[in-house]
C-alpha cells in the first residue's frame, strides 16, 4: 500500500474544508482549488476550529501538521497529489467537468476521491478516460472530527 503523503481538495465548502483540516492536522500536504473569494477565510476558520477540538479529544501528539496552499486551477491543484478529493457541488456535469481536468494534470496513480453523497461512482465514470482510479470516498461529518468514510468503487473502479 502507498502511504499518502501529499493531497488536493478540489472545493473547499463545508466537506471540502473539513478533508483539508483533517489532511493536514495528520502530516499531509494539501493543495487546494476553489474558485470563491471567500474560500481561504473559511478553510482558515475549519483549520482552527479542528485544532481546538484535536487538542481537547486527543491525548497523543500528532505529527507535524502539513501544509496548505491555494492553487489557481483544478489542474494546478491535482498535478502532484498522491490523492486528489473532489467536493464540488452535487451536479453530475459538474463533476465530470472536474474529472476532465484531473485527468489531464494528474499524475497516472493518483486516486480521485468523491465526496458525493447521491452519485453513483459508475455514473461518475461515465466519460473518465481512466475511470479505475476514482471511487466515492463520502465522509461522515464533521469530517477533520470523525473518523469514518465510505468507499465505494464503482464498475470500473480497480480493486488496487
Amino acid at each position: 500500500m502507498t502511504r499518502i503523503k501529499s493531497a488536493a481538495v478540489i472545493g473547499a465548502g463545508v466537506i471540502g474544508s473539513g478533508w483539508i483540516a483533517r489532511l493536514l492536522l495528520n502530516g499531509i500536504d494539501v493543495d487546494v482549488f476553489d474558485p470563491s473569494d471567500e474560500a481561504p477565510q473559511n478553510v482558515n476558520k475549519v483549520i482552527e476550529n479542528a485544532g481546538r477540538a484535536y487538542k481537547k479529544l486527543l491525548t497523543l501528539d500528532l505529527p507535524k501538521r502539513g501544509s496548505f496552499v491555494f492553487k489557481n486551477s483544478v489542474a494546478e491543484a491535482s498535478k502532484s497529489a498522491d490523492i486528489i478529493i473532489e467536493a464540488v457541488p452535487e451536479r453530475l456535469s459538474v463533476k465530470q467537468a472536474v474529472y476532465k481536468e484531473i485527468e489531464h494534470s494528474a499524475k497516472s496513480n493518483a486516486i480521485i476521491a468523491s465526496s458525493t453523497s447521491g452519485i453513483l461512482p459508475t455514473e461518475l465514470q461515465a466519460e473518465m478516460s481512466s475511470p479505475d482510479r476514482i471511487i466515492v470516498a463520502h465522509p461522515f461529518n464533521p469530517v477533520y472530527l470523525l473518523p469514518l468514510v465510505e468507499l465505494v468503487g464503482g464498475s470500473k473502479t480497480s480493486n488496487e
